[in-house]
């Protein structure tokens, strides 16, 4: 079966897209032949073939285009799947209509925009890690939730006994610094905790307007030296970030970040959304969604051990797995 994989960026040390490169070697392990388009090419060592649409070299975006109708008049593939970027269904939409190439989606959001509406007219499948996203589509068959896609070979933390990491009142985030993401309610939620609580926060600025509101609220509240922001690493970094923390917080709207279940391999347990932990699969959360519910959770929190968290990781949200379900689909052209 030859596969057309189709998404942003392949960077194995980039700090949001590194995963790319594993989707595409566990599709591999799964008996696809791959080839890959990408907007942006980095560094990356699987013996599989990249065509890039030269973001990084800073081609204009009808340029991309150009390149991008030229490579799926001109490979070889018998099913096209998009990763996380539906608006490349858009101009391949008539051509694999024409061909009757089956296409699906990979889209774990929950916004709507015309490339979803046209994804969702030409894509045999929408595939997503949670009921939370895509709600537009609750009870449509094509919608289809497989759970979130976490390389178990990749995130192979070793044991580490709670006394060798920070204490607990260390507290994580790992996401981007946009407002979906909430960050703003984490930070006043320190107001409600004792003074030796502090937040470090891994990621990048995505919106400069919430990233200043952040900071100002930081130096408002006089968190300066609570508060760390840390700005972008690499996903291989995180390898060793993870195991030092205890608690994670992660209080985005709607949809789950993958960093909370990465951090749930490395035996961290996650503070986030009500939406979000059933999501996940965890049975404990705050009970509202405000800066005292969530302080006053993570005051009292009870701790589920490392191996019942890695337990609920590979049960729900194994990568292994996730490609496993849509490959189903993918096979049987449905």
């Amino acid at each position: 079966m030859k596969l057309l994989f189709i998404t942003t960026k392949i960077h194995e040390k980039d700090d949001d897209f590194a995963f790319s490169s594993l989707w595409v070697e566990e599709f591999i392990r799964q008996g696809f032949d791959v080839s890959v388009i990408c907007h942006e090419k980095g560094v990356f060592t699987g013996n599989f073939p990249v065509y890039s649409l030269g973001r990084e070299k800073g081609f204009s975006n009808f340029k991309s285009l150009l390149i991008f109708l030229k490579l799926i008049f001109k490979l070889d593939y018998d099913r096209v799947f998009v990763h996380m970027n539906p608006k490349w269904v858009v101009p391949g939409a008539l051509l694999w209509r024409i061909k009757k190439i089956p296409v699906y989606l990979w889209y774990t959001h929950y916004t709507m925009h015309f490339p979803l509406r046209v994804s969702h007219w030409l894509c045999k499948r929408l595939f997503c890690a949670t009921e939370n996203s895509m709600p537009q589509y609750d009870k449509d068959p094509k919608k289809v939730v497989t759970g979130h896609g976490i390389d178990m070979r990749f995130w192979n933390f070793n044991n580490v006994a709670n006394s060798e990491k920070k204490p607990k009142t260390e507290l994580l985030s790992v996401h981007r610094i946009c407002r979906s993401k909430r960050l703003d309610l984490v930070i006043k939620a320190l107001q409600f905790l004792p003074n030796e609580y502090n937040l470090t926060v891994y990621g990048r600025e995505l919106e400069d307007d919430y990233a200043k509101e952040i900071k100002d609220l930081i130096e408002e509240l006089g968190f300066g030296n609570r508060v760390k922001l840390m700005g972008s690493v690499p996903m291989p970094k995180l390898l060793e970030i993870y195991p030092q923390y205890q608690i994670m917080i992660n209080m985005a709207m709607e949809t789950i970040d993958k960093t909370m279940v990465e951090a749930m391999l490395a035996g961290i347990q996650v503070v986030t959304t009500p939406n979000n932990a059933r999501a996940i699969g965890m049975p404990n959360y705050p009970k509202e969604e405000t800066p005292e519910a969530i302080a006053e959770y993570i005051k009292n929190i009870d701790f589920l051990s490392a191996e019942e968290l890695r337990r609920i990781t590979r049960k729900n949200h194994s990568l292994e797995s996730l490609i496993k379900k849509m490959g189903e689909y993918i096979k049987s052209g449905n």
